[in-house]
């Protein structure tokens, strides 16, 4: 798909914004991450080995990197089409250490793609340019169209349910079955459909909504629609991580002359014991986990690790 091309669905070019997807991966003490758009020299996927010392970083593929999935020994990524004007391009393999990169998809109509199991879920354009969910094997193998002329650009595909955001209507969130039944609107008020709108962690479920008076609240729900708790923020909320029934997100409130706080936060999934564990630099970028610690990396660069009771390991470098 050429850039020629890019006025027939002109409507999706916030598709360069960050979809709910994952943002890193841990393989034993490294954390694989998705570089940022805006920082050239850790553009791609890079690998940081967390060892407490130094740190160091190698970046494994310097071309823009959209989403990626580990799936066994390999590292499954979706290449940004250089001439796109918005994100689309092939999705592609290769060991963790770098090697034996190979494409699993040609052809530059891939949109956004999740791994379960053994299987492939992705989005993508047919010969027309119309918008289509299917899956197909790991090597790219036995392809088959699930749904077709979809009318939305932000989902999460599950082996049972789609979740998607109206992103040509009003933006609420749905879930629907994929023959298209069942379908269910998840929310009562808009949610963003990037920058952590929603995340879904195994048969949990989390989502923000914005009402028209810019108040935000946010959820915890089973994917099947049960035991929901609702809380209220003044600020954003981040998912960052699901774990043993704690569910860890970043908060960020604006107290005094404009002066935001950012916090590392816990919650138990039944709504109870709240607590702050850590208050994080504005500038800095969550990357991924290494056992329980949450890993961070200081806009200058430098790695450190934030425990889930809060002790702060930062490296020698």
């Amino acid at each position: 798909m050429k850039k020629t091309m890019a006025a027939i669905i002109l409507s999706l070019a916030l598709l360069v914004g960050i979809l709910p997807s994952a943002t890193a991966a841990v393989v034993d003490n490294k954390v694989i991450w998705l570089g940022d758009y805006g920082d050239k020299d850790w553009s791609g996927l890079n690998l940081t080995t967390v060892d407490g010392k130094t740190n160091t970083t190698k970046r494994l593929f310097k071309e823009d990197v959209v989403t990626y999935a580990v799936s066994g020994d390999w590292i499954y990524f979706l290449r940004q089409n250089p001439e796109d004007e918005i994100k689309a391009g092939d999705i592609m393999k290769m060991k963790k250490d770098g090697s034996k990169v190979s494409n699993v998809t040609t052809g530059n109509v891939m949109q956004n793609f999740t791994i379960e199991g053994k299987i492939l879920y992705f989005g993508g354009y047919d010969k027309d340019y119309k918008f289509q969910l299917g899956t197909m094997n790991l090597d790219g193998s036995g392809k088959k169209i699930l749904k077709k002329n979809i009318e939305f650009w932000s989902y999460v595909t599950t082996k049972n349910y789609i979740f998607y955001v109206d992103t040509m209507g009003t933006s609420i969130f749905y879930r629907m079955k994929w023959d298209g039944t069942a379908k269910t609107a998840i929310s009562k008020d808009a949610v963003r459909p990037y920058d952590g709108g929603y995340a879904v962690y195994g048969d949990t479920l989390f989502y923000a909504e914005t009402s028209k008076d810019e108040a935000v609240q946010w959820s915890l729900v089973d994917v099947t629609g049960k035991n929901k708790k609702t809380f209220k923020t003044k600020g954003s909320v981040q998912p960052i991580a699901y774990s043993n029934q704690q569910f860890f997100y970043e908060e960020t409130l604006v107290k005094g002359a404009m002066n935001p706080v950012r916090t590392l936060t816990k919650i138990k999934r039944d709504g109870t014991a709240k607590k702050t564990v850590a208050i994080i630099a504005t500038d800095d970028r969550f990357i991924g986990q290494v056992g329980t610690t949450f890993v961070y990396k200081t806009a200058k660069g430098k790695v450190y690790q934030i425990s889930q009771e809060g002790k702060i390991t930062i490296s020698a470098k």
